[in-house]
């Protein structure tokens, strides 16, 4: 179901036309580590393989890739940007002049577009991204797909990352989407019916460590919309 208003920040996936207006990507990259993105038993001479899901228009993407190509120059950095948006994806492939960097419109949560990112890393002759980055995508995967949705999602990522970065929303964020979207005249159908609720970041931190066997080499400052950045090997 398309949702159609006139906010244009209410919005079913995230998918905003003006992200980067209000969520400045140069700030996020500043909240980065220099360590964790490589590890002791990487193939040095190996392309560094990273997948960015909900990339948006790209901006971040290549700010990225740039901060990448500086902090492991042995490696030869090599970026996939996926999002569930054609016109952002457009738009992103417009004003990219880097061949190491490419965009698709993927939506991660149906299996056979999903086979866009397979084919990548098949292309690629690997089997698993050096890093997968999930960057304030998890609460829309979540409205959109309830709890069970959500573990599908980092249980399908996790399994093709050897770091997996993720920046969880807290509760308040659905709260305000939740909110936003009511007064254009919709909702999201699942919210009232989620389980993972007011402690959502402990929830997918568990579901990592536990149930994914993921461990915790860290966590950011909080960002000014309270979110932090974990990372996950």
């Amino acid at each position: 179901m398309e949702f159609r208003n006139k906010d244009p920040g209410a919005v079913q996936y995230g998918n905003f036309i003006n992200y980067y207006q209000f969520n400045s990507a140069e700030e996020r990259l500043k909240l980065l580590p220099t360590e964790h993105w490589s590890a002791d038993d990487d193939e040095q001479n190996a392309p560094y393989l990273v997948l960015d899901v909900g990339c948006n228009s790209g901006v971040f993407t290549q700010l990225l890739y740039g901060y990448l190509s500086k902090l492991l120059p042995q490696r030869k950095i090599l970026v996939y940007g996926v999002d569930i948006d054609d016109a952002l994806i457009k738009r992103a492939i417009a004003e990219n002049n880097c061949d190491s960097i490419a965009f698709d419109c993927v939506d991660v949560m149906d299996n056979n577009a999903f086979e866009k990112v397979t084919e990548y890393l098949a292309k690629h002759q690997r089997s698993k991204f050096d890093a997968i980055c999930c960057f304030s995508i998890t609460m829309w995967i979540h409205l959109n797909h309830h709890d069970a949705g959500l573990q599908e999602f980092l249980r399908k990522l996790s399994s093709l990352a050897k770091l997996f970065v993720v920046e969880p929303q807290p509760w308040k964020c659905y709260q305000t989407a939740e909110r936003r979207l009511k007064k254009s005249g919709e909702v999201f159908p699942l919210f009232l019916d989620l389980k993972w609720r007011s402690q959502v970041e402990d929830e997918i931190q568990n579901y990592l460590e536990s149930t994914l066997q993921r461990r915790k080499v860290y966590e950011s400052c909080p960002t000014k919309w309270k979110r932090k950045i974990c990372f996950y090997r």
